[in-house]
């Protein structure tokens, strides 16, 4: 970094007299790494530039939609559908001063948008992050923040860490060469489990019938039917069937004791289907979908299905709409209370009335009578209304009304921020929960958070937090120069000291009720690291080879097993998985990938500054490797000259590992000590079963409930959604 001083703006003398000139030139000539403009990012873009910082990369891959532009005020409605690092960054350029009064550019300031995702391993990986002073993270999602969690340690880079809840919020500072703890130090929301049996059959809260109507917006809209948990075919009917006949059979074979009730029920209606019989709805539904052109919507195509005017097309269009919903809160319900499905339930489903259904035929969009229209397009509407089941079967009918009116292009998967897909999932959860009876009923703005699986984000708190990161940023850059002056008062350019943050940082929350000091800002000392941590704690590990010649073979032969010590090892790129051993996992399903380059490997390869994830829980092991690419190898000549030679060495033998290599656990096999008996109790090391869906009900809970949380001496599970382990694992199945 030049040592020369650049002019003082104006606008920052301030922030000179508060920190001084050498800090403020530091500030000038700092390079910063932004991930995330959204709500939080938007803040900090304005923080960063009033405060000095001229050079700053931003990463995001959303764009920008109309429901952020009450929160994120970089956007305006103009700039809808354009990326948000884009917008962001040229709005907090403006912002940037300039250093004469006079001038009236940003002599050089520079701003620039990345718009792609930071999981992208080709374009952000780890000596990208090494080009900055310092990362700020301004993310939404767990898995994108392991993700700069996981560079940043590798690059040896500070990350300033924050996220908000509603009124809740937290800012850390993470520095591996200050020994802090990490953001996987501490165990994340757990997801909450639903059994897929549950979902389809049973439902029993609001969750469920909100991701049953998701999976029904799959079925109608969907770009593959089959994609959708709700669809059935030949095959998914013979193993239902043939899964009931071994109910059956296991029933038999059960000593004549009786079984507990509910699980009978549940087990019983697996699928609304009875020996593999289809369900009534199900050839309506497609029948549906051809109607609306979904099945042969094509890019460009601008036709429509539904032509203003054509009352006969909109007739039709209604009526097998009035057919298909029938079908679904009827007959299908009427049908699995006469085979006494829920017999031992303690609500019996109650069909939605055929007056309310009627309404479906008499619904207009546009203008008209209030009772005519669906609620949203009523005059009195609101988004915290609660709809009654004739509105709902109101703006059900609306729904497929819009997809006729559309161009016939293939519609987007579900989004929480697409009108129609809300409109329809809050419709239709809405009418599951009143045939099954279940309170409270949700409006579109509650129906909303859930099936996004957010919490509604609150400005104030986002610009609380994006402030206490900006101090943080002050505190290390002024450790950094602190650390680089000693540096040079030793003479010989060594680094005598590193910049321990611990010292300066602070972990600070932001509360809701505020403290007995009257305080809502609760700092502490960064934490120490989880002495378990598998990502901080000498579980990142260094490998150089030549990725263009060395195979997955030899990289699983030479160094996972014979280096390493894996037993069964998961080899994972890109969060996909490339390889697997273990129990039944059939050895042939990856066999392919074995004779291929690293550089070939899919989800793009294992290149220079890749990082790729191995596990063995047969070993209760995990490891990330950090890969540099390395094709020209020397070595010492065999006479006394000291003199190098090109090595000669096998392929396989040229390789160089750096980091203290991870001891893998006993087995439990092998353990003498009671391990496996503890293991057996460890509610953590249980699976999932392939039969579950799991729902993310907070992305961002703040850590504070689980700072002081203390391991118990086995290393956790990584959570599995998100950080793409264990994937093959938690696959939906049909089967319950």
């Amino acid at each position: 970094m030049s040592t020369d001083t650049p002019p003082c703006p104006p606008l920052l003398r301030g922030i000179r007299s508060a920190l001084g000139p050498t800090l403020l030139t530091q500030i000038l000539q700092s390079k910063i790494l932004l991930v995330g403009s959204g709500g939080i990012g938007c803040e900090l873009l304005k923080n960063l530039a009033l405060s000095g910082f001229r050079n700053v990369d931003v990463i995001d891959l959303d764009t920008i939609d109309v429901s952020n532009l009450n929160r994120q005020f970089l956007f305006r409605s103009q700039h809808v559908g354009m990326p948000k690092c884009v917008v962001a960054s040229e709005a907090a350029l403006k912002m940037v001063p300039p250093p004469l009064p006079s001038q009236e550019d940003t002599m050089g300031a520079k701003y620039t948008p990345y718009h792609g995702n930071v999981c992208d391993n080709s374009k952000f990986n780890v000596p990208y992050v090494q080009k900055f002073d310092l990362v700020l993270n301004a993310l939404d999602n767990i898995a994108a923040r392991r993700r700069v969690n996981r560079l940043c340690l590798a690059a040896n880079v500070p990350l300033v860490e924050a996220g908000t809840s509603g009124y809740l919020g937290q800012v850390t500072v993470i520095d591996k060469s200050s020994n802090t703890e990490c953001y996987e130090c501490q165990p994340k929301p757990t997801q909450k489990v639903y059994p897929i049996c549950t979902i389809r059959s049973t439902p029993s809260q609001p969750v469920h019938c909100i991701v049953w109507a998701k999976e029904m917006y799959k079925l109608c809209f969907g770009p593959n039917v089959g994609d959708s948990m709700l669809f059935e075919d030949e095959e998914s009917l013979k193993a239902e069937k043939a899964a009931e006949e071994e109910r059956e059979e296991g029933d038999e074979g059960d000593n004549g004791q009786e079984s507990n009730g509910t699980a009978a029920a549940a087990a019983a209606a697996t699928d609304g289907q009875e020996s593999g019989e289809k369900s009534t709805y199900m050839d309506l539904i497609v029948g549906l979908r051809s109607l609306l052109g979904v099945d042969n919507a094509n890019e460009g195509d601008e036709k429509k299905v539904l032509e203003s005017g054509d009352d006969a097309k909109r007739k039709e269009v209604l009526s097998k709409a009035h057919e298909s919903l029938t079908a679904l809160f009827v007959t299908e319900i009427e049908k699995q209370i006469g085979m006494d499905r829920y017999k031992t339930a303690e609500k019996v489903p109650v069909p939605v009335s055929l007056d309310d259904l009627a309404k479906c035929t008499t619904t207009i969009t546009g203008e008209g009578e209030d009772h005519l229209l669906p609620p949203t397009e009523r005059k009195d509407y609101a988004p915290t209304q609660i709809w009654s089941p004739s509105d709902c079967i109101q703006e059900l009918a609306s729904c497929f009304l819009d997809v006729a009116t559309s161009t016939n292009q293939p519609l987007p998967e579900f989004d929480k921020d697409d009108d129609m897909a809300m409109r329809f999932v809050t419709a239709a959860s809405n009418l599951r929960s009143y045939v099954f009876q279940i309170d409270p009923i949700q409006s579109l703005y509650s129906a909303k958070g859930i099936a996004g699986n957010i919490i509604p984000a609150i400005a104030t708190t986002n610009a609380i937090v994006a402030g206490l990161q900006v101090l943080q940023c002050f505190h290390i850059l002024k450790a950094q120069l602190s650390a680089s002056s000693k540096s040079d008062g030793n003479g010989d350019g060594a680094v005598v000291e590193t910049s321990n943050l611990k010292k300066t940082c602070r972990y600070t929350y932001c509360l809701r009720d505020k403290t007995r000091k009257g305080y809502y800002l609760q700092p502490t000392t960064l934490p120490d690291p989880n002495p378990n941590c598998f990502v901080c704690r000498n579980a990142i590990i260094s490998l150089t080879l030549n990725t263009q010649e060395w195979t997955l073979d030899m990289l699983l032969a030479r160094v996972i097993k014979k280096e390493l010590g894996f037993q069964e090892p998961t080899i994972l790129v890109g969060g996909d998985i490339v390889y697997e051993e273990g129990e039944d996992i059939d050895p042939s399903e990856y066999a392919i990938n074995l004779p291929k380059k690293l550089v070939n490997l899919p989800s793009g390869g294992v290149a220079h500054g890749s990082v790729i994830r191995i596990e063995d829980y047969s070993q209760d092991l995990e490891v990330d490797v950090n890969v540099s690419h390395k094709d020209v190898w020397m070595m010492k000549a065999d006479d006394d000259s000291g003199k190098e030679k090109v090595d000669d060495r096998e392929e396989i033998d040229k390789f160089e590992i750096g980091g203290k290599k991870p001891v893998a656990a006993a087995t439990a096999a092998d353990s003498s000590d009671g391990a496996k008996d503890n293991a057996a109790q460890d509610p953590a090391a249980e699976e999932d079963g392939d039969d579950d869906i799991e729902i993310i009900v907070d992305d961002d809970t703040p850590a504070k409930d689980t700072a002081a949380a203390s391991s118990n001496g086995k290393k956790r599970k990584p959570d599995t959604e998100e950080d793409g382990n264990k994937a093959k694992r938690q696959r939906w199945t049909q089967k319950t």
